[in-house]
């Protein structure tokens, strides 16, 4: 491969990782730290927020239908599928953050020890959510090991179900801790509750069609293991299918 052809593949690997972990870090300070309006933001702006969430999810839920997929895969190959994704993925989210309202109020606020507690569970919901991000293969879901797997002219790699850790009591631990974050924190605006009841709903009526197409991919596997592993609550005991 010439030089020049494996500069740009490795300038995507940088876009694709900083893509995805941008909006991350985002979202991380945009809940630890909600705003507040000062100039009394009421009913429009929560109406914008609502239209802004609406608008992230439906681009969203878009990408992630194979019929999107399909299309992907036909202009850019299908290794290169999860890199659009993840890039498409993270600059809404970082509009939808930026152009957030905030709203006017404060249903808590810890102090002293409470909010050192709360800060802490909060940074622990974001660390599961990354270390599930590396139990399903980290680079695959970013979509870098698509990019070496074009440099190298490998074909695609199939879809797999994930055995590991956390996946072994819930089927959707990713989206379990993304919810608890959304809940958890030592600050509680206004404006938050209605983020983490908007993103929340998507959340989980994201999870319900993104089941449908796992089924789909996988096939029977997955039909066992949905029988035996629950969707959110988390088994007591580890399952060992």
């Amino acid at each position: 491969m010439s030089r020049s052809r494996r500069v740009w593949f490795y300038t995507l690997v940088a876009v694709d990782v900083l893509a995805f972990h941008l909006p991350g870090v985002w979202l991380f300070f945009f809940l630890l730290f909600p705003r507040q309006s000062t100039t009394g933001g009421g009913l429009a702006d929560a109406a914008f927020n609502a239209l802004l969430v609406f608008a992230w999810g439906f681009i969203h839920s878009l990408m992630a239908r194979p019929f999107w997929t399909r299309m992907v895969a036909r202009r850019v190959g299908q290794d290169l599928t999860k890199l659009v994704f993840t890039i498409i993925a993270g600059i809404t989210q970082c509009v939808m953050l930026y152009a957030w309202r905030p709203l006017s109020g404060t249903l808590w606020r810890a102090e002293g020890t409470l909010y050192w507690m709360l800060t802490f569970l909060f940074i622990c919901t974001f660390g599961l959510v990354f270390y599930c991000s590396v139990l399903l293969d980290y680079m695959e879901v970013l979509g870098v090991r698509g990019i070496l797997r074009r440099m190298r002219g490998e074909p695609p790699k199939p879809p797999r179900l994930c055995l590991n850790g956390p996946y072994l009591y819930c089927r959707h631990p990713v989206y379990l801790a993304s919810l608890a974050s959304l809940w958890i924190g030592p600050v509680m605006t206004c404006g938050r509750l209605e983020f983490a009841l908007l993103v929340s709903l998507y959340v989980v009526v994201g999870t319900w069609l993104e089941e449908r197409d796992i089924r789909t991919a996988l096939g029977e596997a997955y039909d066992r293991y949905m029988a035996q592993v629950p969707m959110w609550i988390p088994r007591f005991t580890k399952w060992q299918g």
